[in-house]
């Protein structure tokens, strides 16, 4: 079977990891194709790359707005009659597939072109790529989403659904839009998992950090707690109360390590970690701040530990609501600054008291959810299907 991986952004390329590894561990021909900026990630990781689009539909892609819609709320949104953590609103849904759409709109060529001569039996696709779509149906092979943990991505399920701008990105193939159920495969656990219309596949989120030697410190012997500070794969959004999150977390007597960080300008004895994979640094430490990215956070889950998000925008507010309902850490949603009394309070109570327990819940729920080479054999059987 041949598989043709349709990646995303940067913080994206992680999550298609593990499920295309498992691919071609079970013999089948896998193929990641991928913006420029995101080659050397997937070329690191041992897959083998297809770029789609330039450096100038790159630097294109990541000025298509989307803050607007995901500007800081002003009141909360109400949970759902059973009590979880509503979806993200119409509004923002919108906007991101807008957004999506419009980026697909940058690589569908190039993509295209690809699959045409390589011609796959099936299109495994972010579910932020929308391009993957458009292959899927010029190659006439079905289309299987990846979902990136947020309940988000483009899925046609209704002709009276299907945009003017959705619709141009395939009758310029000359096919008709890809409308009809789709299917995701979501690592998300159930506790966390807001409602969607799509059908959703379970798999167990495997993190996937990227290369990166483990020093002498990571593992050794503690008598203090660590904490990790975070902003991300591809944010900084941490920057601007970076100084007052680690005196929160010096005046508790903790450890601090910042991850993706240089260094430069830390107080001392604070450790920096430019680039370390996360899915080896979290498991040794107690807690981790974080902007509300639903890669740091899963991985946060996966490992165990309790988390504080401090989001920047709605969506990481969204993850934050979700963490916040499964009991696995605080989310300070002020939209004003968070201060040192405000972080300190939080790390302190997630360190003690009954997170880390509900912490290590999701993760032994995680745990038990299919591995991605079992997910495998719902991928050759798909492959079997009519697009």
């Amino acid at each position: 079977m041949r598989v043709l991986v349709v990646a995303h952004g940067p913080a994206h390329v992680p999550w298609i990891i593990p499920l295309s590894w498992a691919c071609r561990l079970a013999g089948h021909e896998v193929r990641v194709a991928a913006r420029p900026e995101c080659v050397g990630l997937v070329t690191r990781s041992g897959l083998p790359a297809v770029s789609i689009g330039d450096d100038d539909a790159s630097r294109t892609a990541s000025a298509v707005p989307v803050r607007p819609a995901l500007a800081r709320r002003r009141a909360p949104v109400p949970p759902t009659r059973d009590g979880r953590p509503a979806g993200l609103t119409p509004e923002i849904q919108a906007a991101l597939t807008a957004k999506m759409i419009g980026i697909a709109d940058l690589v569908a060529d190039d993509l295209v072109a690809f699959a045409r001569s390589w011609k796959p039996d099936l299109v495994l696709h972010d579910t932020a790529a929308a391009a993957g779509l458009v292959a899927a149906a010029v190659t006439g092979v079905p289309a299987v989403g990846n979902s990136w943990g947020l309940a988000a991505g483009v899925a046609v399920q209704k002709p009276e659904d299907v945009t003017p701008e959705y619709a141009r990105l395939f009758e310029r193939f000359g096919v008709e839009p890809l409308v009809g159920p789709a299917t995701w495969i979501d690592a998300c656990p159930p506790r966390l998992r807001p409602d969607h219309p799509v059908r959703r596949v379970d798999m167990r989120f495997v993190p996937y950090g990227g290369p990166g030697v483990v020093h002498d410190w990571v593992g050794a012997p503690r008598t203090r707690p660590r904490v990790c500070v975070t902003g991300g794969v591809t944010t900084a959004s941490l920057e601007g109360f970076l100084g007052r999150t680690i005196h929160a977390v010096q005046e508790l007597g903790a450890e601090v390590v910042v991850a993706g960080h240089g260094g430069e300008g830390l107080p001392d004895g604070v450790r920096a970690v430019e680039s370390f994979p996360l899915d080896v640094l979290l498991p040794t430490c107690d807690t981790v701040v974080h902007h509300g990215g639903f890669g740091t956070g899963m991985i946060a889950l996966d490992a165990g530990i309790p988390q504080v998000v401090v989001p920047q925008n709605s969506a990481q507010e969204h993850w934050g609501d979700l963490v916040e309902s499964a009991g696995a850490g605080i989310s300070l949603n002020d939209p004003e600054l968070p201060g040192v009394s405000a972080i300190g309070t939080a790390v302190s109570a997630v360190i003690g008291g009954g997170y880390v327990s509900r912490a290590r819940q999701v993760q032994a729920e995680i745990a038990e959810m299919p591995d991605p080479a079992d997910v495998v054999g719902f991928l050759e059987e798909h492959a079997g299907e009519p697009a």
